[in-house]
């Protein structure tokens, strides 16, 4: 800082945010002691569907340790700093379920910041929807953080999770992962018409039979029949070639487009 800089009364802080360059700016920053901001912890934590001989799952731990012992949670845990919150679900999944996923079937669902949601102090979590093969009922395995892997049932319509037969209730889960449960239904029901990405849940290529039944097991509106799928989502699909099957008819398969 210079004594012209000094003598025009500009502030110490001011001549570094204006008049210093970028480098001797972040140098001067990591040495203050004000401007400091509370920094908090940021994870990544994934609702995690599975869609099963026409019964919705969603993946959950058991936690092993405190806090929420013995609770259920959503597969999660902190972002490391080399990942972005992308990356972090896909290490997550593969580090505490033994499954690995593509990008494209983790899409973001909301950002949780209140301040008091986690004991341990300030996390802020981005919360995933994650969209699970058929086969990963088989492939789980525990991680480090998990006691048990389960997959509760879950009734869109009626916006629960049972384990059972049981109904699960916010004491159930840890944190505020049950809120976060009912807000991706809420978000995939929103979005049933305009942005069907739910259909990943889906081995492609699909028959039209198959997303139809997809499509009204989530939907909390009226079923619709086969026929009237390809009218309402022929905007997000695409032909994939047939499915043949021995004595009978071969039938088209889609899938859905990448672009949507």
């Amino acid at each position: 800082m210079t004594k012209r800089d000094l003598s025009s009364g500009m502030s110490e802080k001011e001549y570094y945010e204006t008049r210093a360059s970028e480098a001797e700016f972040l140098s001067w920053y990591q040495k203050q002691d004000l401007p400091k901001y509370e920094r908090p912890s940021v994870t990544a934590d994934m609702v995690a569907y599975c869609f099963v001989e026409g019964q919705m799952k969603l993946l959950v731990i058991k936690r092993r340790a405190h806090p929420y012992q013995n609770r259920f949670a959503l597969v999660g845990g902190f972002l490391e700093k080399t990942e972005d919150a992308y990356e972090a679900c896909i290490r997550e999944v593969k580090e505490e379920v033994n499954l690995i996923i593509p990008r494209e079937k983790v899409e973001q669902l909301m950002t949780v910041s209140s301040p008091q949601r986690d004991p341990r102090g300030w996390v802020i979590t981005i919360a995933h929807l994650v969209y699970l093969p058929k086969e990963a009922i088989e492939e789980v395995e525990a991680g480090d953080d998990a006691k048990e892997v389960l997959f509760l049932d879950v009734d869109f319509k009626k916006a629960s999770c049972s384990l059972e037969g049981r109904e699960l209730t916010a004491e159930d889960f840890a944190f505020d992962h049950y809120q976060i449960i009912q807000e991706s239904m809420r978000r995939i029901q929103g979005r049933l018409d305009w942005n069907p990405t739910f259909l990943y849940l889906l081995e492609e290529p699909f028959t039209v039979y198959e997303a139809t039944d997809l499509v009204n097991t989530i939907s909390s509106r009226r079923p619709i029949v086969s026929n009237n799928f390809l009218v309402k989502y022929k905007d997000f699909v695409e032909e994939a070639g047939v499915k043949r099957v021995p004595k009978k008819k071969p039938k088209k398969v889609y899938r859905l487009k990448r672009d949507i």
